[in-house]
């Protein structure tokens, strides 16, 4: 008879619990666990697609050492023992040179929750860089700058009766979408309404009341238009704007006044009309009404404030924490179950790669989160490592310039001296590694794992090993405990653990009933605390009249413990109660930076820099001046694909196994390329961040559909593999070789849909000759 053992998903981020059915070590079905809050039993195709990577024929199995040219392919078998021994020798040494930031740890999809930090933590090195920068950075910038309570929203659809859509594809492709997508659908049977402003008819979009298709990188002007009119109307939410944010309600007019829906209309395409309906219809919904905003919003170069004006629609109708609203809770497993100590200290030191000093702002709010600069600066000699350990991360696919100019940095043993790379599968990273250590999957492996809760109540879920992992394959946090072992006396007292399990074992006691009750369900969830909705004014629990407690001018609370000098904040004073707020310096929600006046690197006008302490519209330049064939490339994902991460999984390759580029008839009829047919995109680099100015061009096939604005192309990012084994290599075509890096300047999220590209057919330059 076959077990059911719950886990949890890692075929992309939601990370939605499973149960697996295993029969004598072999699974036969993967299906969602009921246990889950968010994804309440269900299970999209990615996460049921699983049971392929565990399967794949072309798997990792024995640690690797090259023996050819990096990049050659050629390989000798070695043993557990001899790899640690090598990698742990070139670590010892470094840190006994007291050369600790030489150490890059670069990772893809972290879902250790902390365990990569300890080894890096332990290690003394600030260079644990993941692939934040390119993916939703911007977003989470904006977010965590607004209200600091965490970096992403959480809108409650269930209860919402209308919802601006600013470029999310949630049916498909958003953080938490199985959860999202049930509790919309409950929304829709009770009336709710949705509007999907999008470059491209997602699946979201054909879902939505309406689809508006808009001008890339205009999403942050059409939502100050609409906080125009909500403004000017008096449509607003005057007692949140005067108690919870930090301008008055005159500050407020006065900025959006500039914002009129004819500008938005020149601009971004929406019309006038329409941005006037939406926002009287936005504003009657509220408090049941929210914003939800993804990669069609922020992967711009004006990314953190689109996202920005995006998030202040939610405060001017003060829908921010209320049933039916913008909501938030954080996601963050540590928040419920804290890592076990010992923990290391963080290191004091800062490099250029966790820290560049071009983002000011990132450095403060979410160091070592800017991604696209990585490669440049360590090919241009803004920074240096000597050793790379890589772990479930594909640069030479997921980079901007990544098959050409990141896969050549790479290969340069200048640049990168020592190169181990820890994978499941035979990646364009492993191919120009050094050393190979092989990985288990997610369905062999452990963790304790949450997101943030649709059901507004923190979780805790378990991801443990439903069969053993093949060959020599081992869970990365036994990888790491055995090679910080093997360094010195001083990093191994930081991983007092024989192995992963008895890690999480100790992990899991902060739960009730600890690791043996959550293999059971899978999940626990916190039911003694009250569900999330307005946390900025949950008591603190203090009292005016209490000792050491003292209230200011502007409302803070402070807290003088035992008469000392230094005093903390722990709230501000409402309605004579001593509430929370949000986590920013003064309690409020931020609609005004002033630091922003001085950091914006766009700003080439003194008199308008007092604009841009507030959430502002930066037109994009390369998008001002477009010539009559030039065109803006965009990406996007697929319901069954997790960025390339997916293409090995055979199940959905079946489902969708290519990546067409999608074209407007118009601009289809205009070159004489018909649905089918291959034609060429050109690009001129521009030559940011050092590299030099060059020009790319790539084939790819058209997919010409009315389901595309006209000056926009559309490429998922989910094929082009060179590697990868053999499901995955061959298909379709990768979009990063005409996109270069090029970052928000304040947000530091990489522009992936800023790109400028020429159309050139093939039959009509066959038909000229």
């Amino acid at each position: 008879m076959a077990e059911r053992i719950p886990t949890m998903c890692l075929n992309c981020s939601t990370v939605c619990g499973m149960i697996a059915k295993v029969e004598n070590g072999r699974i036969l079905k993967l299906e969602g666990n009921p246990h889950d809050p968010n994804s309440r039993g269900k299970l999209c195709a990615k996460g049921q697609a699983a049971i392929n990577m565990v399967e794949d024929p072309d798997r990792l199995l024995y640690p690797l050492r090259r023996v050819g040219q990096r990049g050659s392919g050629q390989w000798e078998r070695i043993s557990w023992d001899a790899a640690i021994a090598e990698i742990s020798a070139r670590l010892r040494r470094l840190r006994a040179e007291g050369r600790q930031t030489e150490l890059m740890l670069q990772y893809g999809r972290d879902r250790t929750n902390g365990f990569l930090d300890r080894f890096a933590d332990a290690f003394g090195t600030p260079n644990k860089l993941g692939h934040r920068g390119l993916c939703s950075l911007n977003k989470r910038m904006a977010i965590r700058a607004s209200i600091g309570d965490t970096d992403w929203d959480t809108a409650d659809f269930a209860e919402s009766r209308y919802i601006l859509n600013f470029g999310s594809n949630f049916y498909e492709a958003h953080q938490g979408h199985v959860g999202m997508l049930q509790r919309f659908a409950e929304a829709k049977r009770h009336g709710a309404r949705m509007v999907t402003f999008d470059v491209r008819l997602s699946n979201t979009a054909a879902q939505s009341d309406e689809w508006i298709p808009i001008f890339p990188g205009t999403d942050g002007l059409v939502a100050l238009a609409i906080g125009h009119v909500i403004l000017r109307d008096d449509l607003q939410n005057t007692a949140f704007i005067h108690d919870w944010t930090n301008a008055p309600l005159e500050e407020w007019r006065a900025h959006y006044l500039r914002y009129t829906p004819e500008w938005a209309e020149r601009e971004s395409g929406v019309p006038a009309n329409t941005i006037e309906r939406i926002a009287h219809e936005f504003a009657a919904a509220a408090p049941c009404a929210a914003t939800v905003s993804n990669r069609g919003t922020h992967a711009h170069r004006n990314g953190f404030y689109n996202e920005w004006a995006v998030v202040c629609l939610n405060a001017l109708v003060g829908s921010i924490g209320e049933r039916g609203g913008w909501g938030y809770i954080p996601g963050d497993v540590n928040k419920s179950a804290p890592q076990p100590s010992p923990l290391p200290p963080k290191p004091k030191s800062k490099t250029e790669l966790s820290h560049p000093s071009e983002f000011p702002l990132v450095n403060e709010l979410y160091p070592r989160a800017v991604s696209s600069t990585i490669y440049p600066y360590l090919a241009f000699g803004r920074a240096n490592i000597d050793t790379m350990i890589s772990y479930y991360v594909n640069a030479p696919m997921s980079w901007p310039e990544g098959p050409t100019f990141v896969r050549d940095v790479l290969l340069d043993e200048e640049i990168v001296p020592f190169h181990v790379a820890i994978d499941a599968f035979p990646s364009e990273t492993v191919e120009v590694a050094d050393i190979v250590l092989p990985d288990a999957t997610f369905l062999e492996k452990w963790d304790l794992d949450a997101r943030n809760s649709y059901d507004f109540r923190p979780y805790v879920g378990l991801r443990q090993p439903v069969v053993n992992p093949p060959g020599e394959c081992k869970d990365i946090r036994d990888i790491l405990i055995a090679i910080g072992k093997a360094v010195d006396e001083e990093m191994a007292r930081f991983f007092p653990y024989e192995n992963a399990e008895e890690f999480i074992r100790e992990w899991a006691k902060a739960v009730p009933g600890g690791l043996d009750e959550l293999k059971k369900t899978g999940v626990w969830v916190d039911e003694n605390q009250p569900r999330h909705f307005r946390p900025y004014l949950q008591e603190t629990g203090h009292r005016i009249g209490d000792p050491g407690i003292e209230v200011l001018k502007n409302g803070l609370v402070q807290l003088r413990e035992n008469g000392t000098a230094s005093a903390k904040v722990v709230g501000k004073l409402w309605r004579g109660k001593i509430v929370r707020g949000f986590a920013t310096p003064d309690k409020r929600f931020q609609f005004k930076m002033p630091r922003l006046q001085q950091e914006n690197l766009e700003n080439d006008s003194e008199q308008n820099k007092e604009a841009y302490m507030y959430p502002s519209y930066v037109p994009i330049r390369a998008h001002s001046s477009l010539g009559e064939n030039e065109y803006i490339l965009t990406t996007f994902k697929w319901n069954v694909h997790t960025q390339s991460r997916t293409a090995n999984q055979i199940w959905l390759t079946e489902i969708v196994g290519d990546n067409p580029c999608w074209i407007h008839p118009l601009t289809a009829v205009k070159f004489r390329i018909r649905h089918g047919e291959t034609f060429c995109l050109k690009t001129l680099k521009t030559g940011s961040i050092n590299s030099p100015t060059a020009t790319a061009s790539l084939h790819v096939t058209a997919h010409v559909t009315e389901c595309i604005h006209p000056r926009a192309l559309a490429i998922s990012a989910s094929f082009g593999h060179w590697k990868y084994g053999r499901t995955a290599r061959g298909r379709g075509f990768n979009p990063n070789i005409l996109i270069e890096a090029n970052m928000d300047p304040i947000g530091g999220g990489q522009a992936w849909n800023d790109t400028v590209v020429r159309i050139e057919s093939l039959q009509l330059e066959e038909t000229l000759v």
